[in-house]
């Protein structure tokens, strides 16, 4: 609208008494305008002072009177005057809401199915190498993993709304999930071990939240073959058997025939050993 018909507007709904405004300390210790407008027009000094008293009051409760909601007034610059916590007192936190006895909850709480090749865990005392500090960064050839295992988290945001991850915590969480596709599981791991078993009171942070259920879950390394660092041993000769052809000896005329000798030189070793020659 503009500053000059912004004014003009006040004006107008001052005038008509739907608008008024007083001098006040904020909570910092500095004067400022109270504003304050009203649905029904307060044209009397003491309908003014009525109406501020209602308003004042419905700001201390945080919400709207019979007196408030009567006249329809409202403090439009509250925040300034609302108390605030003194330096070193705990500020409240909400309570979880709990079921009263013997009533159910309308959510089933199951406990979460642990993978079929994912360890049970172990208390923190007991923590070995396996925890975030143990894990290897996903970089260089393996930073395929990282990456597919980033494009699981994000799409958690389609199926489960209380899991929404930004782009920077998605990838960073991507180096533990990684390890996930790095030991042999799929992506439908990933997501089972994250999804299930949601807190019926919901998820206040779902980046530590999603971090905690990665690294308790976090199936352990493949069993590799360790390879045989010994020299092969030569294999005892087999003896042929009863229905397999005898072996030529060197010298013989099959093993001249097979080196390539030709047929006379076979003949001529079998005269001189049999003691015939060969016509």
């Amino acid at each position: 609208m503009g500053k000059e018909k912004t004014n003009a507007a006040r004006k107008c709904l001052r005038e008509h008494g739907h608008w008024h405004a007083r001098k006040r300390q904020n909570g910092e210790g500095r004067i400022r305008d109270q504003r304050m407008a009203s649905l029904v027009p307060l044209r009397t000094k003491a309908e003014v002072e009525a109406g501020w008293a209602a308003a004042e009051e419905a700001v201390r409760l945080g919400k709207d009177t019979e007196q408030s909601r009567r006249l329809g007034v409202r403090i439009l610059n509250s925040a300034q005057w609302q108390p605030k916590p003194a330096a070193g007192s705990p500020a409240p936190r909400p309570a979880r809401r709990r079921p009263p006895e013997g009533h159910e909850t309308d959510v089933v709480q199951t406990p979460l199915p642990v993978p079929a090749q994912a360890p049970k865990p172990k208390p923190a005392s007991q923590a070995g190498p396996e925890g975030e500090a143990g894990l290897s960064a996903l970089t260089g050839p393996l930073a395929s993993y990282a990456v597919r295992a980033e494009g699981v988290l994000m799409r958690l945001r389609r199926t489960t709304p209380e899991l929404v991850l930004s782009g920077d915590d998605a990838r960073e969480l991507a180096q533990i999930a990684g390890h996930y596709l790095l030991r042999g599981e799929g992506p439908e791991t990933i997501r089972a071990v994250v999804v299930q078993g949601l807190p019926p009171e919901g998820v206040r942070s779902p980046r530590g939240f999603v971090r905690q259920r990665l690294l308790r879950y976090l199936p352990p390394l493949p069993a590799w073959a360790k390879p045989n660092l010994r020299k092969p041993e030569k294999p005892d000769p087999v003896p042929a058997g009863p229905d397999e052809p005898p072996r030529a000896r060197p010298g013989e005329p099959a093993d001249l025939i097979r080196q390539g000798h030709g047929w006379r030189a076979a003949f001529q070793a079998a005269a001189g050993r049999e003691g015939f020659s060969s016509s």
